[in-house]
């Protein structure tokens, strides 16, 4: 059975000038995001979750 081909849809009018703002200052702030809250979610990760991490361990899943 065959798949019928859709079309890409195009933005146009406010949302396509947004898209492009957007895009336009992504790229000037590019390599500026700021990592310290996920740096400070997952810190103490492993402690936390030590019994979970063995058990995938002795699994064979963990993939670290």
């Amino acid at each position: 059975m065959a798949l019928a081909i859709s079309n890409i849809p195009i933005l146009t009018g406010a949302a396509a000038s947004s898209f492009v703002k957007n895009a336009e200052e992504a790229e000037k702030n590019r390599g500026s995001v700021d990592f310290s809250r996920q740096c400070a979610e997952w810190s103490g990760f492993d402690v936390r979750n030590a019994a979970r991490i063995a058990k995938l361990r002795a699994e064979g899943k963990w993939p670290f």
